[in-house]
């Protein structure tokens, strides 16, 4: 919470702002100055607030025009392009608190994926009352009986909910990554559920351990569209992809 220091310094920065902005129209230059001063504006208010990523994230919706996104987003910073029958691209765009995945077909936005990078930022779930970051994953929806894990390129756990008639019967996917915020959380009935799948195993076993994990796994990504779990699931960076292209010189 900025308290009364915070809002002076708040306003004295914003006089700042707009003073160079009046100094710069005047000399005739508006159309570059108002994109330096709302991009100033933006890169502070980010510092203090998440108001700009999260008005950029409400623009995306299942069946969006790519090409208005991008004018939200910009250019994709990296783009994988699946079996060419499908047609299908993922498209990725890197923020500091998020990253966005768009499942694209012909320009339309048949799906995406979203990541929070810190713990702070907390992103609403599609079609729900909650945040990504705030509680267990057992505390957001019912276990469906399905699951998509691994360890070896990419830590992650996915597991899809089917929505009803509010959520356009979209399936939405809930779960945690490894580049993701609250990457310190203990992974190990993440790791035992793992290696049980590489193992023969009864379904009790399975069920005690899913149980277990999903008490203690605080979500960090959702996925929502006309994509299934095993396409969300593909839409996720491995941990190489990921540091490879989004984190240069770590």
């Amino acid at each position: 919470m900025i308290g009364i220091n915070g809002n002076s310094f708040f306003k004295k920065s914003q006089s700042v702002v707009f003073t160079i902005a009046a100094i710069m129209i005047s000399l005739g230059q508006w159309a570059d100055t108002k994109d330096i001063v709302t991009s100033a504006y933006e890169g502070f208010i980010t510092h203090f607030t998440d108001e700009v990523e999260l008005d950029k994230l409400s623009e995306v919706r299942v069946g969006a025009n790519l090409t208005y996104l991008e004018t939200v987003f910009g250019d994709a910073r990296l783009i994988k392009v699946k079996q060419p029958q499908t047609d299908l691209q993922y498209r990725y765009y890197h923020d500091a608190k998020f990253l966005l995945a768009l499942a694209v077909r012909q320009q339309r936005v048949v799906g995406y994926l979203v990541v929070s990078l810190q713990p702070g930022f907390m992103p609403p779930v599609a079609f729900s009352d909650t945040t990504l970051g705030q509680q267990p994953l057992a505390a957001y929806q019912p276990f469906a009986g399905s699951f998509s894990t691994d360890t070896t390129n990419l830590r992650y756990y996915l597991e899809p909910q089917t929505l009803g008639r509010e959520g356009l019967f979209f399936e939405r996917q809930l779960g945690f990554v490894e580049y993701g915020a609250t990457a310190e959380q203990d992974k190990t009935a993440l790791q035992q559920l793992s290696d049980l799948l590489l193992q023969d195993y009864d379904d009790d076993t399975l069920l005690q351990l899913s149980t277990a994990l999903r008490a203690t796994l605080i979500p960090n990504v959702y996925a929502l569209g006309e994509i299934t779990l095993e396409q969300a699931a593909d839409m996720l960076l491995t941990r190489y992809e990921y540091k490879a292209y989004f984190q240069p010189g770590d």
